[in-house]
């Protein structure tokens, strides 16, 4: 059985960790000039690009900023009715950070896909029904919700460079952007942050 999530000592019941998986690495980086820890949880030690896993980021101030769920129970396969996405994804902010949800204004769904690496080297779509926020003090914020209403994403305080008609914040929490850093891969299209 999957477990919840900790952050600052809070167990978050909808942001699951598969019962597998083991933290195979911390690290420290910025973010949005922000001094921020990324963990990530796998099942075997060795990192490969875009495998299964999941990553979190905790601010300085231990509040959970992302998590990303790159794993799903894959019997499950139907998305969220339209219609109840936006109160589920209104119910983990109240979960996550209630006086931060108290500044969001919903903005709009839209309909993606996510991917994975399998341990058989298959790539794995996920489809996601993206609930995006605005915050008042300016940033981006969403819940995404997967099959079964498992949550797959939630980000909150992304800026964004309209210069650039680009994400302006750091995506630690994508290993396609992690290796364009590293210079170890192609720079992303917009509207992906500039590596």
């Amino acid at each position: 059985m999957p477990e919840a999530l900790i952050v600052n000592k809070q167990p978050l019941k909808d942001l699951l960790i598969p019962d597998d998986f083991k933290l195979v690495r911390r690290e420290a980086h910025k973010r949005n000039g922000e001094k921020v820890t990324v963990l990530r949880y796998q099942k075997n030690d060795e990192i490969v690009p875009n495998n299964e896993h999941v990553t979190v980021i905790v601010g300085a101030d231990e509040r959970l900023i992302s998590y990303n769920r790159f794993s799903i129970d894959r019997a499950i396969l139907k998305l969220p009715t339209s219609g109840n996405e936006v109160a589920l994804a209104e119910r983990i902010w109240d979960e996550v950070d209630p006086d931060y949800a108290a500044g969001l204004d919903y903005m709009r769904t839209d309909s993606y896909e996510r991917f994975f690496i399998d341990e058989n080297g298959e790539e794995v779509l996920l489809p996601i029904r993206w609930v995006k926020f605005a915050h008042r003090n300016g940033s981006y914020n969403w819940v995404s919700i997967g099959p079964g209403n498992q949550i797959i994403e939630v980000e909150r305080e992304s800026r964004w460079n309209y210069m650039r008609n680009r994400r302006a914040t750091e995506e630690w929490n994508y290993d396609n952007w992690v290796l364009a850093r590293e210079g170890k891969g192609p720079q992303l299209k917009a509207p992906e942050a500039l590596a």
